[in-house]
């Protein structure tokens, strides 16, 4: 516990960079092992109860630098921050290796990722995938404008009711200015998303189109 908190403070003041080559528990490194391994690997720990309680326990101890920002249960402290609560474990998994292999950037979970072994980030996707997602105030009623550009574009992927699926991220009850955000960083064509399928679904969108959206999807439970 000690490590970790001094490893938060470290993160936050900028000092340096803490960052581990870890082994995970099979001996292979986190950037040796298979995604598709580990996903089937989550996907057995979710189906035995003793193995999943083992990990929902460890999951817990090792997000404690998770909790600053998405919440001791997965949901945001603050509203440009995604939830964690209720997200799909497989997804969940696969952003951190992405966070973890430099695929994906942010300055703080560029930093984090790589430091936990594989075992222990499959951990933390169980533990949070685990949370239920809980009711907060978006700032925004719901636009019937955005219902029927969700329905006409956005449920294929994510699903009528925006829960998505082990592909694709569950994107209810997510704060509003998160996804208002993201979505015009897909309008934007912002570097970071480059390889994204949401690029060219939206292209013909308006800004107008996707504040619609991100106040319909906000507001689903």
């Amino acid at each position: 516990m000690k490590f970790w908190r001094q490893c938060f403070w470290v993160l936050l003041s900028s000092a340096f960079v803490c960052f581990v080559q870890a082994e995970s528990s099979d001996g292979a490194t986190a950037g040796d092992s298979s995604v598709n391994a580990m996903l089937l690997k989550m996907q057995g720990i979710e189906q035995s109860p003793l193995e999943k309680q083992a990990a929902l326990e460890q999951g817990k101890d090792r997000a404690l630098l998770c909790f600053r920002c998405h919440g001791e249960d997965g949901n945001s402290l603050r509203d440009y921050i995604p939830n964690l609560a209720s997200q799909n474990a497989a997804y969940l998994f696969t952003q951190f290796e992405k966070f973890a292999n430099g695929q994906r950037e942010n300055y703080v979970m560029s930093k984090i990722a790589p430091s936990l072994t594989t075992d222990e980030r499959i951990a933390i996707a169980v533990y949070f995938a685990d949370k239920p997602v809980l009711s907060r105030a978006q700032g925004v009623m719901p636009d019937a404008k955005g219902k029927k550009v969700y329905d006409s574009l956005c449920y294929a992927c994510h699903g009528t009711a925006g829960h998505g699926d082990q592909q694709y991220p569950r994107i209810a009850g997510q704060p509003y200015v998160f996804l208002e955000k993201t979505l015009l960083s897909f309008k934007n064509n912002d570097p970071q998303r480059r390889n994204s399928p949401m690029t060219g679904v939206i292209q013909n969108l308006t800004e107008e189109d996707l504040r619609a959206v991100a106040s319909w999807v906000s507001n689903l439970p």
